[in-house]
């Protein structure tokens, strides 16, 4: 899988701006990425969306997040996940991966637990984006 690495199980918790949703989540995190395209950069308002993936089983959502749909360049239907009362970008869910969920980096309080493993859709980035020689980048969503 796209930027996984054996993961150890991972408790991560979190919530939106005004405290409406929260989230507890136990398991392995497979994939850790940052993603440049136009979509991600629009739906978060930011130069790239920082994503931590675990299977939605692992993950509860209390409270109840208000959905946008839309197709990803690859012909996967996209669901954003959001609080209808801030607006806070959640989570999301791509169809091509059936059972897994994003997790946006940024709400997650166990913040040291992220570290991304790639960047995808690089030629899409914002020229002023500086990247991590360290991390492997790719031009578009990787086979």
């Amino acid at each position: 899988m796209l930027g996984s690495e054996r993961e150890p199980m991972t408790k991560l918790t979190g919530k939106c701006l005004c405290g409406a949703i929260k989230f507890t989540a136990d398991g392995e995190v497979p994939v850790m990425a940052n993603c440049h395209c136009t979509a991600c950069r629009q739906s978060t308002g930011s130069a790239f969306a920082t994503l931590m993936f675990m299977k939605r089983a692992d993950v509860t959502i209390l409270g109840k997040p208000q959905t946008y749909q839309h197709g990803s360049d690859g012909g996967s239907l996209m669901t954003k996940h959001f609080c209808g009362i801030c607006g806070t970008p959640m989570f999301t869910e791509n169809s091509s991966r059936e059972g897994m969920l994003g997790l946006r980096a940024g709400i997650i309080n166990e913040h040291e637990e992220f570290s991304p493993k790639v960047n995808v859709y690089i030629s899409s980035k914002m020229k002023a984006t500086a990247l991590d020689d360290g991390i492997p980048a790719f031009e578009k969503m990787p086979g």
